[in-house]
C-alpha cells in the first residue's frame, strides 16, 4: 500500500496558500486607496506589517522537506509566527476593534486541530494575551485618512461586544478542534486495528488452505504407498530382503510423487483477468469444496499489480464462505473508459448493516487496497445476493516507438 502523506506538511503547505492570499487580499485594499485618496497612501509601518505576515511562508519554505518527526513542532511554530504578525497588522490599523483581529482563530483553529493540548491551550493563551494588548495600546490611523473608517469604534461598548464574542470564538473553536482531533486519532487507531485483525485472518486462510493442500495430497495412492512402506519398516524381525523392497519401495514413491506435486507460482506483477480467476478457483476450493465460482467477462483482460487484485478477490471469497456463501459470481464489465469488477454471492448470513459490516472483517484490508490501486468501492445488499462493485479508470496503453527494419 502506498504510504500516506505527513498531514501536518500538507496543512503547512496550505498555510502558505492561506497567507499569501490574505497578503494580497489587503494589498488590493490598500491599493483602491489611492483611488479614493491619492494624497494618502498606507503608512510605511502598515507595509511592514504586510511583508510579516510572509515570514511563516519563508520558514516553511525552508524546512517543507524536514524530518517527519519534526513536522508537527514546525507547523506550531509558524502558527505562532502567524499570530505575532496578524497582531502585529492589527496594532496597526486600529488594534482589536477592528475586524482583521478575527483572523487571529484561523491559526488557533489549526493548532487545535493539529498540536497536542499544550501547545493548542498554550496559543489560545497567547492569542487572548495579545488581543487584549492589540485593545489596549494601537496606533489608530490618522482621522483624515481613509484607513479610520476600519478601525473607528462605533460606540463606547463596541470594543467590549468583539472582546465577548471573540474569546467566546477562540475558547469554542480550541475546545472543538480537540475533540476533532481526538475523534481522529480514535478512528485511526481503530482503522489500524481492523486493518491488524483482517492481515491476521487472511494469513489464517492462507494456512488453512496450505494445510488442506498438504491433507489433499495424503489421500492420494502415492502417498498412502509411501506411508505403508514406512509404517512396514517399523515392523521388527524383517528379512533383509523385504527391508530393501520396502526401501525402494518407498523411495521410487517419494520420487513419482515429488514430480507429480507442482507448486503454485508466484503471480507476475501483470497477469490476464482469466489466469487469475482460476487461481483465485483452486485457492478456494480447498477452503470451502461445495462453493462454486462463475466467472464472467474477457479472461484476456490484463489487470496489474496481479497480486493486489488476487487479495483483494480472495478476501471478498473469505468473506463469502464467512458467509456460508454457496456461490461466488465474479464479472468484469467496461464501462466507457472505466473497469467495472463486480463479486457477488449468496450467503445466508451477508446482511447489509449501515455500519457496512455486511462483508466480514476482510472489508478493511479490503478498501485499503482498493485505495492503493485507484479504485473504488461500492456495496449493494439485496434479498438473495450481496454485492461488491469496484471501478477503476481504464489505464492508457503507453505506445511503443517504432522501430525500423
Amino acid at each position: 500500500m502506498t504510504a500516506l502523506p505527513n498531514v501536518h506538511r500538507v496543512w503547512r503547505r496550505r498555510l502558505i496558500a492561506l497567507r499569501s492570499l490574505l497578503v494580497l487580499s489587503l494589498a488590493l485594499a490598500l491599493l483602491t486607496l489611492r483611488r479614493v485618496s491619492p494624497e494618502l497612501l498606507p503608512p510605511p509601518n502598515v507595509l511592514f506589517g504586510l511583508a510579516a505576515l510572509l515570514v511563516p511562508s519563508l520558514v516553511a519554505v525552508c524546512s517543507l522537506n524536514a524530518r517527519p518527526s519534526r513536522q508537527r513542532a514546525l507547523l506550531g511554530m509558524e502558527l505562532a509566527l502567524d499570530l505575532l504578525a496578524v497582531l502585529i497588522v492589527v496594532q496597526q490599523l486600529g488594534g482589536a476593534a477592528n475586524p482583521l483581529s478575527f483572523y487571529l482563530l484561523v491559526p488557533l483553529l489549526l493548532a487545535a486541530l493539529t498540536q497536542p493540548p499544550r501547545g493548542a491551550w498554550g496559543l489560545l493563551a497567547l492569542t487572548l494575551a495579545g488581543y487584549l494588548l492589540v485593545g489596549l495600546w494601537h496606533s489608530a490611523p490618522d482621522p483624515h485618512s481613509t484607513l479610520h473608517a476600519l478601525s473607528r469604534e462605533l460606540s463606547p461598548t463596541h470594543g467590549l461586544g468583539m472582546s465577548v464574542v471573540f474569546v467566546a470564538l477562540a475558547g469554542v473553536l480550541t475546545l472543538l478542534g480537540q475533540v476533532i482531533q481526538t475523534l481522529s486519532r480514535d478512528q485511526q487507531r481503530q482503522q489500524e486495528r481492523l486493518l491488524e485483525l483482517a492481515g491476521r485472518r487472511e494469513r489464517l486462510y492462507q494456512v488453512a488452505a496450505t494445510l488442506a493442500h498438504q491433507a489433499h495430497e495424503l489421500n492420494t495412492p502415492l502417498s498412502s504407498l509411501v506411508m505403508l512402506a514406512d509404517n512396514a519398516l517399523q515392523e521388527p524381525g524383517l528379512p533383509d530382503a523385504t527391508r530393501e523392497d520396502l526401501i525402494q519401495i518407498g523411495a521410487l514413491a517419494r520420487r513419482v510423487a515429488d514430480r507429480l506435486r507442482r507448486p503454485d507460482p508466484e503471480l507476475p506483477p501483470r497477469c490476464d483477468y482469466g489466469t487469475l480467476c482460476e487461481r483465485l478457483r483452486l485457492h478456494l476450493r480447498h477452503l470451502q469444496p461445495t462453493l462454486t465460482l462463475t466467472v464472467e467477462g474477457d479472461p484476456g483482460r490484463a489487470l496489474a499489480p496481479a497480486p493486489d487484485w488476487f487479495r483483494v478477490l480472495a478476501n471478498l471469497g473469505y468473506n463469502a464462505i464467512d458467509a456460508g456463501a454457496e456461490r461466488l459470481v465474479v464479472r468484469l464489465d467496461d464501462h466507457g473508459g472505466r473497469q467495472v469488477l463486480q463479486v457477488s454471492d449468496d450467503g445466508p448470513r451477508q446482511q447489509g448493516p449501515t455500519d457496512r459490516e455486511g462483508l466480514g472483517v476482510g472489508l478493511a484490508l479490503v478498501e485499503a487496497t482498493l485505495e492503493a490501486l485507484g479504485a473504488t468501492l461500492r456495496l449493494d445488499f439485496h434479498h438473495q445476493w450481496s454485492q461488491a462493485r469496484i471501478e477503476w479508470k481504464t489505464p492508457t496503453p503507453t505506445a511503443t516507438p517504432e522501430t525500423g527494419p
